[in-house]
């Protein structure tokens, strides 16, 4: 009897556990599956609003812009290292009665671990494992962040100073565009702020939509424009009435397809 009611005890324990394993289930699909999707020929629309910074003989002046950019994922091959690489297009138009002009291809390898995107020869890694807050990474160590690139006819090495975290994950978002998206993560690439360099950016995702939100604040100065080389004067200015060039560009999700 004793026996008995020791092997009944010992089944019962395993059914329990057997049931505990069958509630978990599979693991479900990879974090940077969910909030980078890759799907050909689904075009995804942004709003894109620029500014660019212009010295002029009377000063600096600030060239602003507005356009309707479209991105597509439109083939796929295998890379050299076996992973599969996405081909995109993006095309650009300034109005929605204007038609679409090429702008520029780029790449996106989505890795075990890593997802990153290459574009006007720079290779750039968006997201990383695992998806929780204060994680960081390198997100340009593929490329010399002190190189400079054309700004409004000046050269500025805008990727100085880089450093890539996740500052926030699980948010709710309503976009400037209308857009309400859920447990939406924040990627905080820059955030640099001294007397002569500004350097302020980030990058929103959202699951089944990818990225929904994109800001770059690049701009430098030499005091020289506002304060005749004065730096004590211009240390505690705005960066709208000191900066000499640079660009801020601010990009957000319309839709999907």
């Amino acid at each position: 009897m004793t026996r008995t009611l020791t092997l009944l005890i010992l089944l019962t324990v395993t059914l329990i556990a057997s049931c505990k394993e069958e509630v978990i289930g599979p693991a479900d699909s990879s974090p940077l599956e969910r909030y980078y999707p890759l799907e050909l020929n689904r075009p995804s629309y942004y709003r894109v609003d620029s500014i660019v910074l212009v010295n002029t003989v009377s000063g600096t002046r600030y060239d602003t812009a507005r356009v309707e950019a479209r991105e597509t994922l439109v083939e796929q091959y295998a890379g050299a290292d076996g992973s599969t690489i996405y081909r995109g297009e993006r095309w650009e138009r300034t109005s929605e009665e204007a038609p679409y002009t090429f702008k520029q291809t780029y790449t996106v390898t989505r890795r075990d671990r890593t997802v990153s995107r290459s574009e006007d020869n720079l290779t750039f890694v968006k997201l990383v494992l695992p998806i929780k807050e204060a994680t960081g990474w390198d997100g340009n160590a593929d490329f010399d962040e002190q190189r400079r690139v054309s700004v409004g006819g000046e050269l500025l090495d805008v990727y100085n100073g880089w450093e890539y975290t996740y500052a926030a994950v699980g948010e709710s978002l309503t976009l400037e565009t209308g857009l309400v998206v859920d447990s939406a993560i924040t990627v905080r690439q820059a955030n640099v702020d001294n007397l002569i360099d500004l350097r302020q950016a980030y990058e929103r995702y959202a699951p089944g939509f990818g990225l929904v939100e994109r800001f770059i604040d690049a701009r430098h100065t030499q005091c020289k424009v506002c304060c005749n080389g004065d730096t004590g004067s211009c240390v505690d200015l705005p960066w709208n009435d000191k900066a000499e060039k640079g660009y801020i560009i601010h990009q957000t999700l319309i839709g999907r397809e």
